[in-house]
């Protein structure tokens, strides 16, 4: 008899667990979409809350941009973004974490100066709470051939 009750403790246990809503790829996926459709049209109100508070980014050149200059940039007048593409999405998960490898294409100008790039780039999404956030942003430019 108190075997059963230890089975049907572990079987209650694992019900429980297995009702849980655990986030996939996908929650990030769409994490994902809207940061790209936010930037796309400048609209800092939603990349603002997609952003950890510890957001950083880190560039080709090797510099770091914070979270506060990244929103700069986004909100400055010189900056204008003509298209953009993330393509070549794979996700890798580790618990509350997920790193999105991509592509991205862009085109536009900053400072009156052309943009045309073409990168891969590395974004790490962290779990806070029931929102995913993005924690830093990595992208090096592809080399021509």
């Amino acid at each position: 008899m108190k075997l059963k009750s230890i089975l049907l403790c572990v079987i209650a246990i694992s019900s429980v667990g297995a009702g849980a809503q655990t986030p996939q790829p996908a929650d990030v996926l769409q994490t994902l979409k809207q940061y790209d459709d936010a930037w796309n049209r400048k609209d800092s109100a939603t990349v603002d809350k997609l952003l950890a508070a510890e957001y950083v980014y880190f560039s080709s050149a090797g510099s770091t941009s914070s979270r506060q200059s990244t929103l700069a940039l986004l909100t400055s007048p010189k900056y204008h973004l003509t298209s953009a593409e993330r393509t070549e999405i794979k996700t890798f998960r580790a618990g509350e974490t997920v790193v999105v490898s991509s592509r991205w294409r862009g085109k536009g100008t900053w400072n009156e100066q052309e943009i045309n790039d073409d990168q891969r780039c590395s974004l790490v999404f962290a779990r806070q709470g029931q929102n995913w956030k993005l924690l830093s942003e990595h992208c090096t430019q592809i080399a021509s051939k």
